[in-house]
């Protein structure tokens, strides 16, 4: 994906510190976590439901297969 754009949110004051510290003691930078966390979680989701919609289909036997 090229370019960015800009993302706000809400923290808690307790979550922001939390953040900030696990960023900096890590050295990583908070843009680059919070991206990284997004998109583990959007993954996640689309898996679940990847699963969910797999669970109805039908199974067929390997026997039958092969």
């Amino acid at each position: 994906m090229k370019g960015n754009v800009n993302f706000s949110t809400t923290l808690s004051k307790e979550t922001r510190e939390l953040l900030d510290r696990f960023c900096k003691r890590r050295g990583i930078k908070l843009n680059h976590f919070v991206e990284k966390a997004i998109i583990a979680a959007l993954e996640d989701e689309m898996d679940i439901e990847l699963i969910e919609e797999r669970e109805l289909e039908e199974t067929v036997e390997w026997k039958k297969i092969a």
